[in-house]
């Protein structure tokens, strides 16, 4: 006899998948591809500041989707769970990200979130690295050391890390559409986004901001 009840689950199960992996689409990734074309088409916002923009919006993305991935929003976690998304799904498309994209993580995005600029490396050796980026599209030059004036700097192609951070999206998509408990993960995650902080949690810090909401609150 057929288990009815099982069959219906599986069906129920699919359809959360399904759903689940659309809003990628439908959140994520249209949105950034909104905001990313017209920055690379170039326009009204000249080619060195969109450049800028492209890569503080490419590794927002990429903190997003590490959350994503685990459904974990502590501080301690973030930078882990980024790391690891930009490893293992850029990786897939150029496994170069996987050997290089934890300190790309923390120069580039810590270095543009923090001081609108970003970091260099001091290496052991005396050598200081800096980066170097194109809109070229050669997959061979892309994340490989150039000499510019006597100076190394780590050639990246921001219209490759762009096309593959899409790669990437779509892959974490496929993934979700095939897997459960990424899927349960990637709902839980999604709906948390905007989980209320609790006030005991902020008062010590931000006692007075408190005080004035309070204020405002009790006006009326």
């Amino acid at each position: 006899m057929t288990n009815t009840n099982a069959g219906d689950e599986a069906v129920a199960e699919g359809l959360y998948r399904s759903i689940n992996a659309n809003r990628i689409g439908d959140y994520i990734k249209e949105p950034l591809e909104e905001m990313m074309t017209p920055l690379l088409r170039g326009g009204e916002v000249s080619p060195l500041e969109s450049m800028d923009i492209a890569q503080v919006l490419i590794f927002i993305h990429i903190d997003l989707l590490g959350y994503l991935c685990s459904a974990s929003a502590s501080a301690s976690d973030s930078v882990v769970n980024a790391v690891k998304f930009l490893r293992q799904y850029l990786g897939r498309v150029d496994e170069k990200y996987a050997k290089v994209g934890g300190l790309l993580y923390h120069l580039l995005r810590h270095g543009w979130i923090h001081r609108f600029t970003p970091k260099r490396l001091k290496l052991n050796n005396g050598t200081i690295l800096d980066f170097q980026y194109s809109l070229d599209t050669n997959r061979e030059r892309h994340l490989k050391m150039v000499e510019i004036q006597g100076a190394k700097k780590l050639l990246i192609s921001l219209s490759l890390l762009y096309n593959d951070l899409l790669s990437a999206i779509e892959s974490f998509a496929k993934d979700i559409r095939n897997n459960q408990d990424m899927s349960d993960v990637f709902r839980r995650a999604f709906e948390m986004r905007r989980e209320p902080e609790e006030e005991k949690r902020l008062r010590v810090r931000y006692n007075q901001d408190l005080d004035f909401i309070y204020g405002l609150l009790n006006q009326g």
